[in-house]
């Protein structure tokens, strides 16, 4: 008799325990904040679909999708403009609301950010690299102050944001620039490395795509452009999927 007792109440501890499970469904309120990458521009200069698209379909299979919001993410964006989005409440219209940047990031629990890049390539051109790569000390002091900035921006996130944050690291822009090759990766790479430790710094999330872009002119298939195409997309969104399977999505 006690026995069947002890079973009877095991049973509905775990009928509790199931019910829970189904009816506690936490979902994500998805962010992305960044430059034209975060906003999914294509090779030929048109918005299209992005890593963060992936990273949203993802989630929506998977049922854990509340809200995606990416029309604070803007092509040609540099760190300032970011941070004074920020200071100033940046508002814009999302399913015909009107929101604040401020009330997102408080919302939130998933941010992914792509920015920096513009900062540091800023005037640098296929025509020019020679003569922009002639002093790599110069480069890699403006990669120190770049990156105070973004250290900077990322204690402004998390002053509103108390979710997860996963930053994208870079790839070589210029891989059919093959004499410049080795030149151009150091640089990416230093920069990869500092951004890196902010993010440690921060407890934030830091995942480098560069070695998956390496020699990949198939994700990068415009000589002229150092956007990727929906394949390039695609790899950081699997580089990005290892941080959410692992840490976030469980």
């Amino acid at each position: 008799m006690r026995l069947k007792k002890i079973l009877f109440y095991i049973c509905v501890v775990l009928a509790i325990f199931v019910i829970y499970k189904i009816a506690f469904n936490p979902k994500i309120n998805y962010v992305a904040l960044g430059d034209s990458t975060a906003e999914g521009m294509n090779p030929y200069g048109e918005i299209g679909y992005g890593y963060t698209d992936y990273i949203a379909d993802y989630l929506s299979k998977n049922n854990l999708l509340a809200n995606y919001i990416k029309e604070y993410a803007t092509s040609d964006y540099k760190i300032s403009d970011l941070a004074n989005d920020i200071n100033n409440n940046k508002s814009i219209i999302h399913n015909d609301s009107h929101i604040n940047i401020k009330s997102t990031l408080r919302e939130s629990d998933l941010i992914t950010l792509s920015i920096g890049t513009n900062d540091f390539f800023d005037g640098v051109t296929v025509d020019n690299l020679s003569i922009k790569l002639k002093d790599k000390s110069y480069l890699k002091n403006k990669i120190d102050r770049i990156s105070l900035e973004f250290d900077d921006l990322l204690v402004l996130i998390k002053k509103y944001a108390k979710g997860s944050i996963i930053v994208i690291g870079y790839y070589n822009p210029f891989p059919y620039e093959q004499i410049y090759k080795d030149d151009i990766d150091e640089l990416v790479k230093y920069w990869n490395d500092e951004c890196s430790k902010i993010c440690e710094k921060n407890n934030v999330y830091f995942v480098d795509v560069f070695q998956y872009f390496d020699n990949r002119t198939d994700y990068l298939p415009n000589p002229l452009d150092k956007h990727p195409n929906v394949f390039g997309y695609n790899e950081i969104f699997n580089r990005v999927k290892e941080v959410l399977d692992k840490n976030i999505v469980k």
